[in-house]
């Protein structure tokens, strides 16, 4: 695993985790290195249309609808 808070951040946008899953303690240096790296990789990554980041939507629509049931497609 990476030990550097910077590069768990990178690692995190690239893997599509939000911002929200940072884990370090509000106000440590290691959470604001871990958001620096996650804002530098956003900042590197191509831009699209839609989100800063094609999956966090994704994400939200589905957080939204955790207490709903899936609806039958037939």
């Amino acid at each position: 695993m990476t030990t550097d808070a910077r590069q768990q951040g990178r690692l995190a946008f690239v893997n599509n985790h939000p911002m929200s899953s940072c884990r370090y303690p509000v106000g440590s240096d290691l959470r604001a290195n871990w958001m620096a790296g996650w804002q530098a990789a956003q900042n590197a990554a191509p831009k699209g249309g839609g989100a800063s980041h094609p999956g966090l939507m994704a994400d939200a629509r589905r957080a939204a609808g955790v207490d709903r049931p899936a609806a039958h497609e037939s």
